[in-house]
């Protein structure tokens, strides 16, 4: 059965959104975790060392890294089989792609998070965002831990409430749109929840009010490739990662497809091509290739 299911793409096109509780196992939310502490210290040990963790301090509102990671989980989940499963549905089409895949931090007592109400679709297409069929981009914030009211919580305006507000500016400061604000909800979310939205739903991030602490999440876009005016990546540019040869070695061909790899049986498998990839990726399967 499938993990999202269609009552959540149905509250997802009515409103805007979506939380889907325990897509993830607490078996795989640790093993995330383990991932993530090869990129992040946990929080008792930065409030232990702090001095070894300058960078961090330093600039506590940008501690993102994008995919491809060292980290076998969170590549993976980065190309998760049941939300490509769901991208699909919702977008009508087989041919999607990956766009973005970057983890996150965020250290209680360590700078201020709250954002101003927006749209993401600046940096995600060259124009403005549909929200119909192929045309749609998918956000996704998978939680490795639990977020409550203390610790920055995500602010969503369900689009009943935001119809009218038209696409530009994306940024809405509160002072002169104050109805979005008003209303807004929160996100409270469990570790292993999935968060869904639309490139139309208008979202900010909360202030982290806690005295100790850490918020850690995964953030996804997923666009259809019919669209080429939409997307933040081409993932040929990491083509030269050791990380991203590794995840093409171990990845499922559907999981490859959604970095651009060519699909078994796509015209460019031949005799020749079959031969020199399997030399690039010599730990990868070829034979749903041949």
């Amino acid at each position: 059965m499938a993990r999202i299911a269609q009552q959540h793409l149905d509250h997802l096109v009515k409103h805007g959104y979506v939380l889907v509780p325990d897509f993830l196992s607490p078996d795989e939310v640790d093993a995330a975790r383990s991932d993530l502490w090869r990129y992040f210290p946990t929080p008792d040990e930065l409030a232990r060392t702090p001095h070894r963790y300058g960078f961090i301090l330093e600039d506590p509102e940008h501690l993102q890294v994008e995919f491809p990671f060292d980290a076998d989980t969170i590549n993976h989940n980065s190309a998760h089989p049941d939300i490509i499963e769901f991208v699909e549905r919702l977008l009508g089409t087989r041919q999607i792609l990956l766009s973005q895949s970057a983890i996150w931090a965020k250290y209680a007592g360590t700078g201020s998070f709250e954002q101003t109400m927006h749209l993401d679709y600046e940096g995600n297409t060259l124009v403005v965002p549909r929200d119909d069929g192929a045309f749609r981009q998918v956000n996704l914030i998978l939680y490795y831990s639990d977020v409550g009211e203390d610790l920055g919580p995500t602010y969503l305006v369900p689009q009943e409430h935001s119809r009218d507000a038209g696409l530009w500016p994306p940024f809405r400061p509160k002072k002169k749109w104050p109805q979005l604000y008003k209303n807004e909800k929160p996100i409270l979310a469990r570790a292993g929840s999935l968060l869904i939205f639309s490139m139309r739903t208008f979202h900010r991030a909360g202030e982290m009010t806690a005295e100790s602490g850490g918020r850690f999440t995964q953030h996804l876009v997923y666009r259809s490739a019919l669209c080429p005016f939409n997307g933040y990546h081409q993932y040929s540019q990491f083509g030269e990662k050791p990380e991203l040869k590794r995840f093409i070695e171990r990845a499922a061909p559907r999981q490859r497809e959604m970095l651009g790899f060519p699909e078994p049986g796509h015209p460019y498998w031949n005799e020749e091509t079959l031969a020199i990839v399997a030399q690039r990726y010599p730990k990868m399967d070829m034979t749903p290739y041949r």
